[in-house]
């Protein structure tokens, strides 16, 4: 864009390169996920009010959430493993 400012020029420039762009697509499925799930386990509005409030919810959110992700690891590479 002929408007942009330099910082923002040189931002389009980097990700217009396949690099960019394989590194995105990588993010993007993996943060975009984690974010998925945590909208259907009902994670939309916060029901608490306050930095720390919201920050421990957050966090017990998270700590369910890499707790859900090591079981279903394990029972993978249980049934692999067995397979």
């Amino acid at each position: 864009m002929p408007d942009d400012p330099p910082t923002i020029a040189a931002w389009r420039v980097r990700m217009g390169t396949q690099e960019a762009k394989d590194i995105y697509r990588e993010w993007a499925s993996t943060a975009e996920l984690v974010n998925a799930q945590a909208r259907n386990r009902g994670l939309r509005l916060l029901p608490v009010r306050g930095l720390a409030n919201v920050r421990a919810a957050v966090l017990w959110f998270a700590l369910a959430h890499n707790l859900m992700r090591t079981v279903a690891l394990r029972a993978a590479r249980a049934a692999a493993a067995a397979a």
